[in-house]
């Protein structure tokens, strides 16, 4: 896990003075005091992942935070006027928590390393009784196994491209599959593992990029049909009703990839080339040019994707929309916990509908809030945040 030194220095008064560990007072509104939560922000930094030591591919870390991402969530959940400490989700956290008791964890953690790496934080939380944002740790379990959403997804008759989960690059390949193909590692986001050969179209290319892929990555590899199309998106924040309902459900408009921002011969997919090397070069169109009956189908398909994999409070379902089948909407996979920094895609779909960065966060936590019955004591967003945020 991550190094404690390195641990112990971002969470000190000198080096971090807005994420140090404060005391509070009980007060009459519970075990919080009244008008406010006790909070902590759990996350995973980059700095703090174990040595790669030369043998893991460049992008491996791409998934992990920064510490100007932890202010902003920090800042975002002051806002609204709870008292908010912030803990590197280690194997230092149980202890952590202990020492300074909060009533609600905000949870950003990736994990290091582990098949179920997500959910592994949210184990912990759920061992020691305390309650926590977004997804639990089914959800996240089985989210961030592509393979193993496909498979939920096919139960449930929902479309998504036919699949092999790979463990050898020699393997036999499952008659059913047609190529082109499309390969990548099977439990990672952020485009890692994803490059310009990633489409793959005749079966000697296959088993070479698969063995290449479990060597480099350690992990299980998916190969699913190649869906010629248009990378749509679509988030949400809140829950399902106690009736299966999506009434407290909002979706954000729906965005799509720009392809035409790249340099000619660019792959016209969404790589980690385009996601982390390109970035400041991306452009969505947002909310997306489509006719509304498949506007309409991506929102309830990502709805019962949300319903499906159990998630809650957020999510993004990413898509393909088939040009060869009418603009047919399959399902790639499910962000259980989708980035929510400044300029990830939840956030920018947020931003198209007029909300700021810090609304969108405080929508988050206040969903889980609301899950707990913690609601009565979380502040409604204000304009002074609002405007706090905007000249930060």
């Amino acid at each position: 896990m991550s190094n404690s030194d390195n641990s112990e220095s971002l969470s000190s008064p000198a080096s971090h003075p807005s994420l140090a560990p404060r005391f509070w007072r009980r007060g009459r509104g519970g075990a919080g005091g009244e008008g406010f939560i006790r909070v902590a922000v759990l996350y995973n930094l980059k700095e703090n992942a174990p040595s790669l030591n030369g043998k893991t591919p460049k992008d491996a870390l791409a998934e992990l935070d920064s510490m100007q991402n932890v202010r902003d969530y920090v800042a975002a959940i002051e806002a609204l006027g709870h008292e908010v400490v912030a803990f590197e989700g280690n194997a230092e956290l149980p202890r952590r928590l202990a020492e300074h008791p909060v009533d609600i964890c905000f949870n950003t953690c990736e994990g290091f390393r582990g098949d179920s790496r997500e959910a592994q934080a949210p184990a912990m939380l759920e061992m020691m009784g305390i309650p926590y944002s977004a997804s639990k740790v089914m959800a996240l379990a089985i989210t961030l196994d592509k393979a193993m959403t496909k498979r939920v997804l096919h139960y449930y008759d929902l479309p998504t491209p036919r699949f092999q989960e790979f463990y050898s690059a020699g393997q036999p390949i499952d008659p059913r599959l047609r190529f082109p193909l499309f390969v990548k590692p099977n439990r990672e986001g952020t485009g890692i593992g994803i490059y310009s050969d990633a489409v793959i179209r005749d079966e000697q290319h296959l088993r070479d990029k698969v063995a290449y892929l479990l060597n480099g990555y350690h992990e299980s590899v998916l190969v699913e049909e190649y869906i010629e199309g248009r990378d749509v998106t679509c988030g949400l924040v809140g829950n399902l009703g106690p009736d299966g309902s999506a009434d407290h459900l909002h979706l954000f408009p729906i965005s799509e990839v720009d392809y035409s921002v790249y340099p000619p011969g660019t792959e016209h997919f969404y790589s980690y080339k385009l996601k982390v090397d390109l970035a400041d070069q991306y452009h969505a169109l947002c909310p997306a040019p489509l006719p509304e009956h498949i506007a309409a189908e991506v929102r309830r398909l990502t709805v019962e994707t949300f319903r499906a994999c159990g998630c809650l409070d957020m999510a993004r379902v990413d898509f393909r929309l088939d040009v060869n089948n009418n603009l047919q909407p399959m399902i790639l996979e499910i962000n259980a916990l989708p980035g929510i920094t400044a300029i990830s895609d939840l956030t920018l779909c947020a931003q198209a509908e007029g909300w700021t960065h810090y609304q969108m966060l405080q929508a988050v936590f206040n969903a889980a809030v609301e899950r707990y019955g913690l609601a009565v004591k979380s502040k409604a967003v204000n304009s002074k945040a609002v405007n706090s945020e905007q000249s930060s």
